[in-house]
């Protein structure tokens, strides 16, 4: 086995990791980033309980986005409408920036 540099091997970690990629099905891909995900938010606590340092995040991913998801998972009334209309509303002009 060659020693490799630092750079070296930095560079074969990233064509590792674009090898592995490139061979992943969408369904592995989207199960791989749901996963990382949700440990990066279970662990961004900061010290706080998790429910307060969830608030913040998704604060801060969008600040109106916590209320519907609250009311979704309570089900509250009209709360899956509101949901809809939200994301409807977030992807209404993607077509623009395409």
């Amino acid at each position: 086995m060659t020693t490799l540099s630092t750079e070296q091997t930095k560079s074969l970690v990233d064509e590792f990791i674009n090898f592995v990629i490139n061979d992943w099905t969408p369904e592995q891909m989207q199960s791989y980033v749901y996963d990382s995900l949700k440990q990066e938010i279970l662990c961004t606590r900061n010290h706080l309980p998790l429910e307060e340092s969830l608030k913040l995040q998704i604060d801060e991913y969008d600040e109106n986005l916590y209320e519907i998801l609250e009311d979704y998972v309570t089900d509250t009334v009209g709360s899956y409408t509101a949901l809809q209309e939200f994301i409807h509303d977030r992807h209404a002009n993607d077509w623009i920036d395409n």
